[in-house]
């Protein structure tokens, strides 16, 4: 009599192993299907922080355009402001006025930015400057009055500002922009 050796595995167990398989294989495409979402909406929100920033700068910067556009209007270079510290219009500093204060209120960074030392554009209040003049009736640089023996009638006095600008975003982002501008100071 001859015995016959079955092999030991059946048609039935190998069939158990594949779906095993698959569906090891179906949970690692998921696990990497979570990864692609979480990383993209992580992406989705540090562009949504550079908006904010970006609108911040920008509010910043409309405040001190805001803020050079004013100077540049008819005589508020000169204005009283500069030259009194009487509070009536606190955005404008005389001479070495923050260097004055203590602190946080001598740091434009740090101050506290209310109605009490700036000035909000046009009423938006994430728009604030103030203006601190910086010196008075400098002659410009490579101009003179007397030209071959002569005098000019040409203005060669200067007033110099430092504008400093705030920005806000709606979400708390803030961004500062200092600039100095210089304005015409001839007698006339």
């Amino acid at each position: 009599m001859t015995l016959r050796h079955h092999p030991s595995t059946s048609p039935a167990r190998q069939r158990g192993a594949t779906l095993v398989i698959a569906l090891l294989v179906l949970v690692l495409i998921m696990m990497i299907g979570i990864t692609a979402v979480s990383t993209s909406d992580t992406q989705f929100k540090l562009a949504g922080n550079l908006q904010f920033q970006d609108g911040a700068l920008n509010n910043a910067e409309t405040a001190v355009t805001a803020a050079e556009n004013w100077l540049a209007t008819g005589t508020n270079f000169s204005d009283a402001g500069f030259t009194s510290d009487d509070g009536t219009k606190p955005q404008l500093l005389p001479i070495r006025r923050l260097a004055g204060l203590t602190a946080p209120d001598n740091n434009p960074l740090t101050m506290v930015w209310a109605n009490a030392n700036s000035l909000a554009v046009d009423g938006n209040t994430q728009q604030r400057y103030f203006i601190e003049l910086m010196s008075r009736n400098n002659k410009l640089q490579g101009s003179s009055q007397v030209v071959g023996g002569r005098t000019s009638s040409g203005c060669n006095q200067v007033n110099t500002y430092q504008i400093t600008g705030r920005g806000a975003s709606a979400r708390g982002a803030t961004k500062f922009v200092q600039s100095y501008y210089s304005v015409l100071n001839c007698p006339v």
